[in-house]
C-alpha cells in the first residue's frame, strides 16, 4: 500500500458538492445501475470466509463519484471477476469544503494483483506501476480511498479490510468501496472515531 500522510493540514478548496447527480445511494438501486451498464457477473452467492465487521448507517452524504471512474473500477471488478479473481485499486481525487469535508473520485488507479475467488493483494511489480500512473496525473490529486471486490459473498468490510483501512487509509476523508459484481453491490465505508461506518455515495456525471 501507499502511505498518505500530511492531508489533514491541506487548506480544502471552497466549492459545493457536484450538482449533475445521476445516482444516489439509500435512493437509487445500485444492482439496476451496475445491470444497466454491464457491470453484473453471472454466479452463485457464496458463504464468506472473512470476518465481517457489523457496521452502522452515516446518512449525511459526503462521498461523490465521477461516472467515469466509477465506471473504470466497476470494468476492473466486472472483468476480474469473470476470471474468478477479486479486484483492487486506489481512489484517485480530491478533498473539498463547504458545510463540511467532503471527498470527490475522479479516478481510479490499479497494477499488476495476486488475487484469487476469495483475496487479493497488490504483486511485487505493482508499486513502480502505479507510482508510473500517478506521475501521468497532470493535476494536484489525493488518494481519497480505495476500493475492491468480493465475488458472490456481498459487500462488507472485513477484519482484515479495517486493519488495511486503519494502516493506510486513517484520514477522516478516506473511504474504502466494496463491490460484488455477482450480488450487484457497491457499498462504501469510513473509519469514524475508529468505527467502521457505512457511507451513502453519490455518482455524478
Amino acid at each position: 500500500m501507499v502511505k498518505i500522510s500530511g492531508e489533514e493540514k491541506k487548506k480544502y478548496k471552497i466549492q459545493p458538492p457536484p450538482a449533475n447527480i445521476i445516482f444516489e445511494y439509500g435512493k437509487d438501486d445500485i444492482a439496476k445501475y451496475m445491470e444497466e451498464n454491464g457491470f453484473a457477473v453471472m454466479g452463485k452467492r457464496k458463504r464468506a470466509e472473512e470476518e465481517k465487521v457489523e457496521s452502522r448507517w452515516q446518512g449525511e452524504l459526503d462521498f461523490y463519484i465521477r461516472e467515469k471512474a466509477c465506471h473504470k473500477f466497476l470494468r476492473h471488478c466486472y472483468e476480474m471477476a469473470l476470471h474468478g479473481k477479486e479486484a483492487m485499486g486506489f481512489l484517485i481525487g480530491d478533498v473539498r469544503q463547504w458545510n463540511g469535508i467532503y471527498s470527490v473520485v475522479h479516478d481510479a488507479v490499479t497494477a499488476s494483483l495476486d488475487a484469487s475467488p476469495v483475496y487479493v493483494r497488490f504483486s511485487k511489480e505493482a508499486y513502480e506501476e502505479i507510482f508510473d500512473k500517478l506521475d501521468e496525473i497532470d493535476y494536484e490529486y489525493v488518494i481519497v480511498g480505495w476500493y475492491h471486490s468480493h465475488l458472490g459473498y456481498t459487500s462488507f468490510m472485513s477484519s482484515i479490510d479495517i486493519e488495511t483501512q486503519r494502516k493506510y487509509f486513517n484520514q477522516p476523508f478516506h473511504a474504502a468501496i466494496v463491490v460484488d459484481p455477482i450480488e450487484k453491490q457497491m457499498k462504501s465505508f469510513r473509519l469514524i472515531n475508529n468505527e467502521c461506518i457505512e457511507i451513502p455515495y453519490a455518482i455524478f456525471r
